[in-house]
């Protein structure tokens, strides 16, 4: 396909050596965009579906780059989106257009880039440096976000690329897509699909996702019913959120009707939190940390005996 018919993808992400992202050692590309707005979101970054900046004030020193008129990455921003004043740099990231220009004025690395645009060539030379350990170990490619099913025309062309050369492919997905798209578009070129499920009543998964949950739990029992590759439901443990006996009750009695044995559940990691102020984004503060291994434990057994 001529890549001036296809448009490229908008990637904030390429991690290599992954291991949990699927069998053997794996290459994961996040894609950024997503329809959900989960209130724990740990890669925030990939929500928007467009390219922007981060900013990390503890990095900043505008002492260090300080003119009379105004910092390098100010005085070159043409938006007015950095401005210096005093001696604060101040980071309005709605006006961000990226035109790049500041990165390579940042001393200390304070500002840098989230999300880039590649072509599909670009990106299959990037995943495919790491094909010997595919093939060494099992491994594979699994497309992440965000929701990767937002850029369903590029990922499945990405996809189809990789199965014909043999890749392991692979989806990690949050379900609220267009079956018929999905099915005709990404479904032929997978490998095997994860498949979150997070909160099971409707009100409280559009309270905190900002999306009704009726997509999703459609797209899932049929993908159930059809799908001849691997499905495995991934479960995020949020403590006092997704992590109650009634929502891992639900979660059980809807996998358990739909005839899904395969299910990881997800421990909830706080590391998170310090993103979105270096987005520029509204912070939602959890009073949640690491799960000890006795709740890790109980939500395991609570999924087992309910399903």
């Amino acid at each position: 396909m001529s890549e001036t018919l296809l448009p490229r993808g908008l990637v904030f992400d390429i991690k290599r050596d992954c291991s949990e992202d699927g069998p053997g050692i794996r290459t994961t590309v996040f894609f950024k965009g997503c329809p959900l707005r989960c209130v724990w979101c740990q890669n925030p970054e990939g929500q928007t579906a467009r390219p922007g900046i981060a900013f990390r004030r503890e990095l900043c020193d505008p002492s260090l780059c300080k003119t009379d008129v105004a910092g390098p990455c100010a005085g070159v921003c043409p938006t007015s989106c950095l401005m210096l004043a005093g001696d604060y740099l101040t980071v309005r990231h709605q006006l961000c257009d990226r035109c790049d220009h500041c990165f390579q004025h940042c001393v200390n690395a304070a500002i840098r880039p989230v999300g880039y645009w590649l072509s599909l060539d670009e990106l299959l030379y990037k995943v495919l440096i790491d094909r010997k350990f595919f093939e060494s170990t099992g491994g594979g490619v699994t497309v992440s976000g965000g929701e990767p099913t937002m850029q369903m025309h590029f990922v499945g062309e990405f996809l189809k690329q990789l199965r014909r050369q043999g890749v392991d492919t692979a989806i990690e997905t949050c379900g609220f897509f267009n079956y018929a798209s999905f099915a005709k578009q990404v479904l032929p070129h997978l490998s095997r699909i994860y498949f979150d499920l997070k909160v099971m009543d409707e009100g409280e998964h559009l309270r905190l996702t900002g999306q009704s949950n009726r997509p999703i739990l459609e797209n899932l029992t049929r993908l159930a019913h059809v799908a001849t590759i691997p499905l495995t439901v991934r479960v995020p443990l949020v403590p006092s959120i997704t992590a109650t006996a009634e929502n891992l009750d639900a979660i059980a009695r809807f996998l358990h009707d739909n005839g899904i044995s395969d299910v990881t559940l997800l421990p909830y990691n706080p590391l998170w939190q310090d993103k979105p102020s270096q987005l520029g984004m509204s912070p939602t503060p959890l009073n949640c940390g690491f799960m000890s291994p006795q709740q890790l434990d109980s939500c395991v057994q609570r999924i087992n005996e309910s399903s």
